[in-house]
């Protein structure tokens, strides 16, 4: 993975109300932390192509795209449509996220559209779509994409999107403070996009992400939610479920500094770290108060958590990550954050690929230089402004959302703990009770091979995958498909 990659596995959970001295040390948010028919031939056999229905609106027809010419791609691909869209109607409205809609080719997935956004804040969905759960699959060390049978379009129309402004292919100046305008821009996106797609509104959204986008996901759901009665009876959009892998939800403390001396006993020889390491961790974990934090993980709660959630600054010495990433780089020549236990990767195609510009004439997009994560920030006045953590909005989603939320985890990410999420679950109140009631144990198999754990009550499901990091359906294909079959409703976990 190129440093560039890497830029959103470096910030990812820049607390709102924390901001440790490390990755955080800038301040809160601050960058840089942050119909069907035969297939033809040479197209795998695992699924048909789609033959598309031209939608009604005259002006989709100029964001189609030719799908098999896509460079260095050898079989067939169905059609996809792809460009940049304003994110209102004002007219000269120069601010635009950049899209490509992808419909499923299994009509028992027609019924929803699945958005996928990348996190960073300010990495690109492209990553998601060529490296995790696209229809092709570009990953270090290949000489050419390939197709990818747990692709996510395999069971739902997929659309991903380059934002906040500043993203990827996005166009225009900066001008968010805080993911409420992260939000507000969003619905004006969305809005744009339908009036040109007008058969897409009735398809249920699921919004589904990794990383920040655990921050953006829960605002932007939120946005529509509390859409106006006027904004509602213009067009009508629904959200179903919210879907997120190694998210951040609460502070640095919660996602990181806290369970980082207990990740780092379990890993120990993996990672070369020495024991005298692993007790000054956990020497400054409990001078620190985390052991106490900690402790309050229980089923069912005994109360409300004191998480940390309103410290604005994380002593150096309380500052676990730092030091344990330290260690782990001066012991592990290739050690990366986003999994533990991987090998030295190959060159990362991924920048060269979305800068060449054939794809980008392809996509109906302008030349530029494109990289996976921007080198500034995508806030305004250099760090996000919000006031709150997305934690606070969960509740009422899962509460109004018919297919609830449902939070998974990696859990050889180094970045961000799964044991961060089960803090933050035990704190939320949904449902008439406060977190789960039981522990997390109901074992997920494929076949006979177990790959992880998961737990779901009052509309909240939380997966835990094994052999797997930040990025699970990269590492995890097969597991991650059967999560999003779940939350769509056409498999069990």
């Amino acid at each position: 993975m190129t440093l560039l990659a890497s830029l959103e596995l470096l910030l990812l959970c820049i607390p709102i109300l924390a901001a440790p001295s490390s990755i955080l040390d800038t301040g809160p948010f601050s960058w840089p932390f942050f119909s069907w028919f035969t297939s033809p031939a040479g197209f795998p056999d695992e699924v048909a192509v789609l033959r598309l229905a031209p939608f009604s609106d005259p002006a989709a027809r100029a964001f189609l795209v030719n799908s098999s010419a896509l460079p260095l791609v050898d079989f067939d691909l169905q059609e996809s449509y792809a460009g940049l869209l304003p994110i209102s109607a004002e007219e000269g409205e120069a601010r635009k996220l950049f899209f490509w809609y992808w419909p499923t080719s299994a009509p028992e997935g027609s019924k929803h559209l699945t958005i996928w956004l990348n996190g960073g804040p300010g990495c690109s969905s492209l990553m998601g779509f060529l490296q995790e759960n696209g229809p092709i699959m570009f990953l270090p060390g290949m000489d050419k994409p390939e197709y990818n049978p747990e692709g996510w379009t395999t069971a739902t129309n997929m659309l991903y999107i380059d934002q906040p402004i500043g993203t990827g292919f996005s166009a225009g100046p900066a001008s968010v403070r805080n993911e409420e305008d992260i939000a507000e821009q969003f619905y004006g996106f969305l809005q744009q996009f339908y009036t040109i797609f007008p058969e897409l509104l009735s398809k249920p959204l699921i919004f589904a992400g990794e990383s920040y986008a655990g921050y953006y996901i829960p605002f932007i759901a939120h946005r529509i939610l509390h859409a106006s009665q006027e904004e509602q009876a213009r067009q009508a959009i629904s959200v179903h479920a919210l879907l997120m892998n190694d998210g951040c939800y609460s502070s640095g403390i919660v996602m990181q500094h806290a369970p980082t001396p207990a990740f780092a006993r379990l890993h120990q020889a993996t990672l070369n770290l020495t024991t005298a390491q692993i007790l000054e961790l956990e020497q400054r974990r409990a001078s620190c108060g985390y052991d106490a934090l900690l402790a309050q993980i229980r089923y069912p709660p005994a109360g409300k958590l004191t998480l940390p959630n309103n410290v604005d600054y994380t002593p150096y010495e309380c500052d676990l990550t730092d030091l344990f990433k330290q260690w782990c780089r001066e012991a592990n020549l290739c050690f990366k954050e986003e999994k533990v236990g991987q090998g030295c990767l190959k060159e990362n195609p991924l920048d060269t690929y979305f800068s060449r510009s054939d794809v980008q004439s392809l996509l109906h997009l302008p030349p530029s230089s494109w990289s996976e994560c921007t080198s500034h920030s995508v806030y305004k006045s250099g760090k996000d402004e919000s006031a709150v953590y997305s934690e606070t909005l969960l509740p009422e989603l899962v509460d109004r959302l018919p297919g609830g939320v449902t939070l998974w985890h990696g859990v050889l990410d180094a970045l961000l703990l799964a044991e961060g999420d089960r803090l933050t679950i035990q704190n939320l109140t949904w449902g008439g009770e406060q977190g789960f009631q039981e522990e997390p144990h109901t074992p997920l198999y494929l076949g006979r091979e177990k790959k992880g754990l998961w737990h779901e009550e009052r509309g909240l499901t939380y997966v835990e995958v094994y052999d797997a990091g930040h990025m699970v359906p990269q590492d995890q294909p097969e597991v991650a498909l059967r999560v999003l079959k779940y939350v769509l409703g056409l498999d069990g976990l």
